[in-house]
């Protein structure tokens, strides 16, 4: 995770990472559908429940609204106010955005592009984001742990791939999670570390104008740490952050427990379902593909072949993604498309001194 920037995404870096995902979704589909023909799956399909596919498309709607009522809930420690309509708009952008760039790396510069353009304060704005980035990361390693270790014989009987992602996850999730938190609560500490790292490259050549560094890595500890100062003064905020997300979560996991019901497929239990994608969230997160294409599918594959018969499994992994993936990026692309049109610029301008 890199230290926010105000920055907006141009059309051509949109083409291009709009292609790379078409290409990986392309490829991914074409190696699942090797063994399974579009008509099979069709069939399958038109027989589903769609009460429970209703129900599916309504988590999405719970992770939506609760990652938009956090960022309300975090500009409102300054005093900002966010209208929910204009939040939720912020919200599909950054799904948008993180499902095409790799690593999820585009999602919040553009929802900070956007939150700046409607007239809300910088610093506020960068902050809120940086501390919901936080906070989800934490929440997606704990929820991630926590069912490794109630599941860990089922962990245990996963291939070396599994494993390796997962350990993989659990590195990047914790050092993201740590280096976040630590900017914005631990300035000292923050400070030593980056000013050695910067002598340290500076030695290496690594960089040549080591006082402009010295002096953007100070105004953004600066930035932070004050912010931090807020959340010691007003803790609620932030444990309401914590709720939210783990709301979001919850929700999100539960989307391939309501793909298996709309199929008909029987004898499943939610618990089950919530540990399995808590374990094959933390796995992929860190993969530097879109929208973690190709890694999902195939992890998804993998994960469930224990669980789920094999004559059910592709259809579920196929109606699970669309609902919790594919189809939301169709919806949360046209709901960008009239946040960029929508433009706020003439809403009250808050700028709160943290």
């Amino acid at each position: 995770m890199t230290i926010l920037k105000q920055k907006r995404m141009h059309k051509r870096q949109m083409m291009i990472c709009l292609a790379v995902l078409a290409v990986l979704s392309f490829m991914t589909f074409h190696i699942l559908f090797k063994d399974h023909s579009p008509e099979s799956l069709y069939e399958v399909f038109s027989g589903a429940d769609w009460r429970f596919v209703g129900l599916g498309a309504a988590c999405m709607a719970v992770y939506l609204i609760c990652e938009a009522e956090s960022i309300r809930t975090l500009m409102g420690a300054f005093q900002t106010k966010v209208p929910f309509l204009r939040s939720a708009g912020y919200s599909f952008a950054d799904f948008y955005f993180s499902a095409i760039t790799p690593s999820a790396t585009g999602g919040q510069p553009m929802q900070l592009y956007y939150m700046t353009r409607d007239g809300f304060g910088f610093a506020q704005s960068s902050f809120s984001l940086l501390t919901l980035a936080a906070v989800y990361q934490l929440m997606v390693l704990v929820y991630g742990v926590v069912m490794v270790i109630l599941k860990y014989p089922y962990v245990q009987s996963q291939g070396r791939l599994i494993k390796w992602l997962l350990v993989f996850g659990i590195a990047v999730n914790g050092l993201c999670s740590l280096g976040i938190l630590l900017v914005i609560l631990k300035r000292a500490l923050v400070e030593r570390i980056a000013m050695t790292g910067i002598s340290i490259a500076v030695k290496l050549r690594i960089i040549k104008d080591r006082r402009k560094l010295e002096r953007k890595a100070e105004h953004l500890i600066d930035e932070y740490s004050r912010g931090g100062e807020c959340f010691r003064k007003y803790p609620q905020v932030f444990v309401k952050v914590m709720i939210l997300t783990a709301f979001r979560l919850t929700a999100l996991f539960l989307i391939p427990y309501f793909a298996c019901l709309a199929l008909g497929i029987g004898g499943v239990e939610p618990l089950e379902f919530l540990a399995v994608q808590a374990i094959l969230s933390l796995a992929v997160t860190a993969v530097p593909l879109p929208g973690s294409v190709g890694a999902s599918e195939g992890s998804f594959m993998i994960l469930y072949s224990g669980m789920v018969a094999a004559d059910h499994l592709f259809p579920m992994m196929m109606l699970s993604r669309g609902i919790s993936f594919y189809g939301f990026l169709a919806v949360s692309g046209a709901a960008t498309l009239v946040l960029q049109f929508w433009n706020a610029g003439k809403h009250r301008k808050t700028e709160v001194q943290m």
